[in-house]
């Protein structure tokens, strides 16, 4: 045993019993030798007895089995197989005999096992993880390794783990893995950056502190799990082990006989509950009886030898007893029945009251979150208060109405977290030449004051000033062709073309001028953005970022900026950047790049969903980037943390295409079919 692996757990518990939360552990030894290490993260979105009652269920089962499987020596593969198998089994028994139902859009778990430099992963639902790969050129690979974990769209409640990953994590790799919340302070919490540069004991210190300095109101659980070489005495210990001779199969199921007879519950006859229909059934049942001895043949013929007069139990002062005592059992039966019913229906009705109270609680809470701009979780509590709304039932008049008015109070509160602003008549700031086909207006700009656009059709850039209206027309060169993007810069606005030539356009004497441009390894040129004196280039032919610098007139030094990125950039449509380069994409998602390797930056999701993202801008200085979305006819503006500040929407756009924003003025300026418009740059 030359290497084993090291474990930080991050706990951090301050809310008031909103959901489940926990981190549990357990450590295999068998006679001293240590053995896998298992551990459970649970976030469950509620705090009802079935879910406490579920998690005990697991724990439960999870430690029988590491005792069943703790003698087992075969492939770790086979051994997690079947510690999956039974925890499916003791939930399949649970969910049998649970009478609540268990809302699995709610529950979030994952089992990880460590062991001999391998790692197995099950669970099911959604937590926050990230896998850190060490390179051999000393840069990091990043995965998302719970979201490869083959999950059905609808949870099967007798296999909700149903499927699971085993893989190695060599040296210098780094697991962390933790709750939903951590996912929305990815940035704030550099977990990323902590889990690169600093040791892993420490960045997870780090990152508990963070948090500490933080004082969310919430619970947090996490852990960071590392390879590290193992001790002089772990590997004495291996050593000892390893000459001793064992048959782990016949351990296992020697030992499975062994623990299940111990843990197993014996089996035994119900007894029947002291409750008034048990008496009369008694009651009735001993009466059938002693009728059935007296009409025996055998009986009768012995009694009638006896006296005169004993032929039957029935006389006719036994019959005036059980008639009293029928009359008293049928009373006190119809009584139970009633008082029963009686709480059955309080029982209801405190359980219906529970269900509304907590979404009530969370309509509150969310209300809350929306004032201190916490719109992650008070998008999150809208959708647990509604679920709960959802499955109030309505028998009577009274539930219907207070189920209709806190479903419309949901609704409302959806409605703020949308942030959606509709402009009716947007500033109209420039046009394409008239009778010219729709989408002839192509990239828009802003720099010194002035907006500029180019016109396919009439061949010519656009130059408007918002404050006067002024408006100029420049005949663009005649080998200029189609342009494709444009970027303001020290020299002038840069324009490039399909064939990928670089013109830039002097805003002070109106001429154009065509940049050297040093390119050998570029294949295609969808966008490019201009940071201080460097041009960044998006290819996504190559799947590559390329960064030049100025030389003379021109720009040389082509350079390869991304150095690790497992994401595709096909269907990337625009690149803006800042200290960091942010990329947006067909699909409606948009990813950050810090010195050439994505850090986990993720939109949150927003109503309605982004699904088309076709041109993005940000620069150095703003804390904001704004989005045009062209399938969803709207421009968003976001946080550079994720959080939506608005969402412009207005019949005038039909799907806008290029965005630019002029920081001084506080505008956006946006091209959308054949015109410009403006819309207002909010503050951050």
């Amino acid at each position: 045993m030359d290497q084993v692996f090291r474990i930080a757990e991050i706990e951090r518990s301050q809310a008031a019993g909103e959901r489940i939360v926990g981190l549990f552990r357990y450590e295999g030894y068998d006679r001293g030798k240590r053995g896998p290490t298992l551990i459970m993260v649970a976030d469950i979105a509620s705090s009802l007895y079935a879910y406490e009652q579920l998690l005990d269920t697991l724990n439960e089962a999870a430690e029988q089995t590491r005792r069943l499987l703790a003698a087992y020596e075969g492939d770790p593969m086979a051994r997690f197989e079947k510690l999956v198998q039974r925890l499916n089994e003791a939930v399949a028994t649970f969910v049998e005999r649970e009478p609540t139902a268990i809302a699995w859009n709610r529950v979030n778990l994952f089992l990880m096992e460590f062991q001999d430099g391998m790692l197995c992963v099950t669970g099911t639902g959604r937590l926050s993880n990230m896998f850190l790969q060490k390179q051999d050129d000393g840069g990091w690979k990043g995965f998302d390794l719970f979201g490869s974990l083959e999950q059905p769209t609808d949870i099967d409640p007798k296999k909700p783990f149903a499927s699971f990953i085993c893989g190695d994590i060599k040296q210098g790799d780094v697991l962390f893995a933790g709750t939903q919340n951590f996912e929305a302070l990815r940035g704030d919490l550099k977990i990323a950056e902590n889990l690169k540069t600093l040791p892993p004991v420490t960045a997870a210190l780090e990152i508990k502190q963070e948090l500490d300095r933080r004082d969310l109101a919430d619970d947090f659980a996490a852990l960071v799990a590392w390879v590290s070489p193992a001790t002089r005495e772990e590997k004495i210990e291996a050593v000892e082990e390893a000459g001793k001779s064992t048959r782990s199969v016949e351990k296992m199921y020697s030992r499975e006989q062994e623990t299940e007879g111990v843990l197993s519950p014996a089996v035994r006859t119900p007894k029947t509950a002291a409750t008034l229909v048990g008496v009369f059934a008694d009651l009735t049942a001993r009466f059938k009886q002693r009728r059935a001895k007296s009409s025996d043949p055998v009986a009768v013929a012995g009694m009638r030898t006896t006296a005169a007069g004993m032929g039957s139990t029935l006389t006719v002062k036994r019959k005036r007893q059980l008639i009293a005592v029928g009359a008293v059992a049928l009373v006190l039966l119809v009584g139970g029945l009633w008082f029963q019913s009686s709480q059955k229906a309080k029982a209801e009705q405190a359980f219906w009251n529970s269900m509304f109270d907590q979404a009530t609680d969370r309509k509150t809470q969310a209300e809350a979150n929306i004032v201190y701009n916490n719109d992650t979780r008070a998008n999150q509590l809208v959708k647990e208060g509604r679920d709960l709304a959802n499955g109030l039932d309505e028998k009577t008049n009274g539930r219907r109405d207070a189920k209709e008015k806190i479903l419309g109070e949901f609704d409302e509160l959806a409605q703020k977290l949308r942030r959606e602003v509709t402009v009716e008549n947007p500033p109209e700031i420039a046009a394409a030449s008239l009778g010219a086909a729709d989408g002839s207006l192509g990239t828009v700009s802003a720099a010194a004051g002035a907006v500029y656009a180019t016109d396919a059709v009439a061949n010519q850039l656009i130059e408007v000033k918002p404050a006067t209206r002024e408006t100029k027309r420049h005949n663009l060169p005649e080998n200029a062709g189609r342009i494709v993007a444009s970027w303001p810069g020290a020299s002038g606005i840069y324009l490039l073309n399909e064939n990928r030539r670089l013109f830039v356009f002097n805003q002070t004497n109106a001429t154009f001028t065509e940049v050297s441009w040093t390119q050998s390894k570029v294949s295609s040129t969808k966008a490019f953005a201009v940071y201080g004196r460097r041009f960044y280039m998006l290819d996504t032919a190559s799947n590559m970022v390329w960064r030049y610098a100025p030389s003379g007139s021109g720009i040389a030094q082509e350079t390869a900026y991304l150095k690790q990125n497992s994401t595709s950039l096909a269907d990337a449509t625009g690149i803006t950047v800042d200290q960091n380069v942010w990329l947006s994409f067909r699909d409606g998602t948009v990813r950050r790049y810090s010195q050439g390797a994505d850090d986990g930056f993720a939109l949150p999701v927003i109503d309605p969903p982004l699904t088309n993202a076709s041109a993005i801008w940000t620069d150095d200085v703003s804390n904001l980037f704004v989005v045009a979305d062209t399938a969803g006819k709207r421009v968003l503006v976001f946080r550079k943390d994720g959080r939506l500040i608005v969402q412009y929407k207005s019949p005038v756009l039909t799907g806008p295409i290029s965005v630019h924003a002029d920081r001084d003025a506080k505008k956006i300026y946006v091209a959308d079919g054949n015109k410009v418009y403006q819309f207002d740059l909010p503050n951050p």
